[in-house]
């Protein structure tokens, strides 16, 4: 009688902390990915596209999909030195969790992470 009561209760929590810990994992990715976006988009004469590139980069070694990333202001190779470059990366928690995401993934639908970084 009590493993009835107690192993739906012990699933719960199981599976709950495995979720938890795979929306953790995701959000070191993309911090990891804003970081290197960041840090190409700071760089003399860089542009936007190739800050994209650089994050995407990290993205896919590390088998994120559905990722997108956003590059705030737009760069031009005539940027200004000293501009506040800001690099956000977000990806969907349930596309890329091991498990369905049915418990932690009815409230944390999208993971993000930001990286500023002045430019060069």
């Amino acid at each position: 009688m009590e493993l009835a009561v107690c192993l739906p209760i012990l699933m719960i929590i199981a599976l709950g902390s495995i979720e938890a810990t795979n929306a953790i994992f995701l959000k070191q990715h993309l911090t990891s990915a804003a970081y290197e976006g960041a840090r190409a988009a700071i760089a003399p004469g860089q542009t936007s596209a190739g800050a994209t590139t650089a994050a995407q980069n990290v993205l896919t070694a590390f088998g994120i999909s559905g990722g997108s990333i956003s590059i705030t202001p737009a760069l031009t190779a005539t940027t200004a030195t000293g501009t506040q470059v800001t690099v956000t990366v977000s990806a969907p928690l349930a596309s890329n969790s091991w498990t369905s995401a049915f418990i932690v993934g009815k409230t944390i639908t999208t993971v993000s992470a930001t990286a500023i970084m002045d430019h060069q």
